[in-house]
């Protein structure tokens, strides 16, 4: 699957810059290329990121009369939701955002409408329920060439959240590695047609 192949190529990408690249400066250089276009994107494709985004897409498939794809699609997002809850609420509490992290005395480029936040910012939740949202529809999609699209939803909404100044890199690579985690453990569980008796 395009999607997995692409995936992989991030991780290795990811991990270099994660070595070579001191945390932070990811966040600083994509805050000074802010442009009107881009606040405007970032600040409405990150909601692909959000729950409510998923269960309007439940709702969609539960229309559809597609009802194992509407509960695959909920539970991925539940499980990567929950855990990446626990990373952030119990594992890592106390865990600061960029603006908390980095320099006082820098002038960042803010996107007006956008709350951003100071504390718990590892794993990014956003990330993590967009790649489990995103690979499960891979998974339902026909054709694998829909792998590539998904992936690339995914990984933007990802961007958004270091854009929006609301995590770091490692923050976003974590989420995305544990939204796939959640998808794949959903889709092997519960997604077998032996499993489950639903259309």
């Amino acid at each position: 699957m395009y999607f997995f192949i692409l995936f992989v190529c991030y991780l290795f990408i990811g991990c270099l810059v994660l070595l070579f690249v001191r945390k932070g400066d990811e966040v600083l250089l994509l805050n000074q290329f802010h442009h009107y276009f881009a606040d405007f994107f970032f600040k409405y494709v990150t909601h692909l990121g959000d729950g409510l985004f998923c269960i309007f897409l439940s709702i969609i498939f539960l229309l559809w009369k597609k009802y194992r794809h509407a509960l695959l699609i909920f539970a991925s997002f539940a499980v990567s939701g929950l855990l990446s809850q626990f990373f952030k609420k119990v594992l890592f509490p106390h865990q600061p955002r960029p603006t908390a992290y980095l320099s006082k005395d820098i002038e960042w480029n803010m996107v007006e409408g956008v709350e951003v936040l100071s504390s718990n910012s590892f794993p990014s939740g956003h990330t993590a329920t967009a790649f489990a949202t995103f690979l499960m529809l891979a998974f339902f999609a026909q054709h694998r060439i829909w792998g590539v699209l998904f992936f690339l939803l995914a990984l933007i909404v990802g961007l958004s959240r270091i854009y929006l100044l609301q995590h770091f890199l490692i923050d976003t690579y974590a989420g995305a590695i544990l939204g796939v985690i959640s998808s794949l453990l959903v889709y092997y569980l519960l997604g077998q047609k032996n499993t489950l008796n639903l259309r």
